[in-house]
């Protein structure tokens, strides 16, 4: 009789914690579901910060872009022993957010002089409506030109020499749409 009584009570005590531990799941589900929620609040008071701010026009953001490039410029000369051939900027929505990006064009010459390109690139900046971010540096390993931002995608011709091109005048030219993966370009 007193087994029996002991397995009662056994049986009550674990029916007891089973309910317990099915409440203990449900408040664990309803604490990370109220979590989740204030984590929505707060991204969505931060969006509505970000377009509270004031929107920068295209042209502000471009000579942001630009004051930035002109600040890291002495870093890039010195490390090519160069001075700056020729800068221009391009814009374009190469983000795919609806703003109006900006990609800066730059070839470096050599300080001994010469009719030569040390180093050639784009520095892509992201527009985020009140601010420019740079995102990207583009710096290949052959000569190129720049020729168009369309669609999300930026376009440059590959420039290459066949065998009897003159130095001034690569004739091997393919247009190469240019992939922006994180800080990466390629």
């Amino acid at each position: 009789m007193k087994l029996g009584y002991r397995l009662l009570i056994l049986v009550i005590t674990l029916a007891a914690l089973g309910c317990n531990n099915a409440n203990d799941d449900k408040q664990k589900e309803l604490e990370l579901k109220e979590k989740e929620l204030a984590l929505k609040e707060k991204d969505l008071e931060l969006k509505i910060a970000e377009s509270n701010q004031k929107k920068i026009p295209l042209k502000d953001a471009v000579k942001l872009a630009e004051a930035q490039f002109a600040k890291y410029l002495p870093t890039m000369l010195n490390a090519h022993n160069a001075y700056l051939d020729s800068q221009d900027t391009f814009t374009g929505d190469f983000t795919g957010d609806g703003l109006e990006d900006i990609a800066i064009y730059f070839s470096l010459a050599p300080n001994e002089g010469g009719n030569t390109i040390v180093a050639q690139g784009l520095t892509l900046y992201k527009n985020t409506g009140t601010a420019v971010k740079v995102i990207a540096g583009y710096e290949p390993d052959y000569m190129f030109s720049f020729l168009k931002i369309n669609k999300g995608k930026i376009y440059v011709k590959k420039l290459a020499y066949a065998e009897t091109d003159g130095r001034c005048c690569p004739s091997i030219k393919t247009t190469h749409a240019l992939t922006i993966a994180g800080s990466k370009v390629y």
